[in-house]
């Protein structure tokens, strides 16, 4: 190799990252970012542990999905060693002479994977029977199988669980190939997994619960119950309700399955879960009208659901018929529904009581009163009336 080709190559090989990637990455989490950045080098596996159901498949995932690449997950304790590489005779030609030599067979996901950037998951290292468990390491510590080589662009990742810590058996590794794993600790609090999971993929209701009581998201399993509370098994009560009912369903739709049924999917968890959408579902308009000042710290735990299904009982209201006292505590509840929700009450109120009474309301001193506070909002509504009737 000449100098200029010596020197071209170098440069390209220890360049870094390709900006093109360096944008995408812009778009991950920083804990996704982190994955991704270990990953990528090649150099070292990267093993990450944690308790069963902490979104180490889903973080994978995720990673995979938003960096454009395949994804591959290889359940190593759900195989055996015949799905890594499987032996095979073959004829060999040697100086006329034949000779059978052992070869070994490529499975077709390796194959399939060197096609295309994919990023291969193989999960439960440490759980996986001796033979299915070193098949995959030299997989992952040679990044070949037989005479096949995985391409620069497969990218490979491991995980395992914690074993004592959270009641699995896993084996340990020696301290040899301790050494050639990239080692991390898996975690995942709530606000991460709502604001980078629940809130795209979880019914709002359970989204809201886990920020209303975090230390909820994950509960040990107890002695009388198999079941019990992870990321993973709110995500499969999410499904239940969301398949069920859909995603815009409040709890009056599912709360008297999930009386039956939660139990199933987070243990124990179920009982404090069921009760908040009770206490939900038993906060009525009529609550907020007569005392809010005693309902309003319930209001801070639930979601855009229950201020939606207050709204359209509030639409129901006489607002001229209420005291002074009262109309007060619907204003201060209407300061705290989102936007969207406040003007779409506003236009009701105007359709409704101002302009059905012939302007007559806005000499009542409580109404009065009452569009002061809103006086901002009410004027961006005219302005918008009235350039849409130009």
């Amino acid at each position: 190799m000449n100098m200029t080709n010596f020197i071209k190559n170098s440069t390209e090989k220890n360049s870094g990252m390709p900006q093109e990637i360096r944008e995408r990455m812009k778009l991950l989490t920083p804990r996704e970012k982190k994955y991704f950045m270990m990953m990528y080098p090649k150099s070292g596996v990267l093993y990450i542990t944690s308790k069963p159901g902490i979104a180490k498949s889903a973080i994978s995932r995720n990673i995979a999905e938003v960096m454009g690449y395949d994804y591959l997950d290889v359940r190593l304790s759900m195989n055996d060693e015949s799905d890594f590489k499987f032996p095979f005779l073959r004829d060999l030609d040697w100086n006329g002479d034949i000779f059978k030599v052992s070869g070994t067979a490529v499975p077709e996901w390796a194959f399939k994977s060197n096609l295309k950037p994919t990023i291969i998951h193989f999960e439960e290292l440490n759980r996986a029977p001796l033979l299915v468990r070193n098949a995959a390491l030299q997989i992952l510590l040679e990044r070949q199988i037989g005479d096949f080589k995985f391409n620069d662009n497969v990218l490979m990742i491991a995980s395992g669980n914690l074993g004592d810590e959270d009641g699995t058996d896993v084996d340990d590794f020696d301290n040899a190939l301790n050494n050639r794993l990239i080692h991390v600790t898996h975690t995942l609090g709530a606000d991460e997994w709502s604001e980078n999971f629940g809130k795209a993929n979880c019914h709002p209701t359970i989204v809201s619960y886990i920020r209303s009581y975090p230390e909820k998201l994950y509960q040990n399993p107890t002695e009388n119950t198999r079941a019990y509370a992870t990321p993973r098994s709110w995500t499969f009560l999410s499904d239940f309700i969301v398949k069920n009912f859909g995603m815009e369903s409040g709890p009056n739709d599912f709360l008297p399955y999930l009386q039956e049924v939660a139990h199933c999917y987070v243990g124990v968890g179920a009982q404090r879960f069921v009760q908040y959408i009770q206490e939900m579902v038993n906060i009525t308009i009529k609550d907020i009208i007569d005392r809010f000042d005693k309902v309003e710290k319930e209001l801070d735990k639930y979601n855009r659901d229950k201020n939606s299904e207050l709204i359209a009982s509030l639409k129901e209201v006489d607002i001229t018929t209420l005291t002074e006292k009262q109309i007060e505590n619907v204003t201060k509840f209407l300061k705290r529904v989102s936007d969207d929700e406040l003007t779409a009450y506003l236009l009701h109120f105007l359709d409704n009581v101002v302009i059905k009474s012939n302007g007559t309301a806005q000499t009542n001193p409580k109404v009065v009163k009452f569009m002061k506070n809103f006086q901002d909002v009410l004027r961006n509504i005219r302005g918008l009336i009235e350039d849409k009737g130009k």
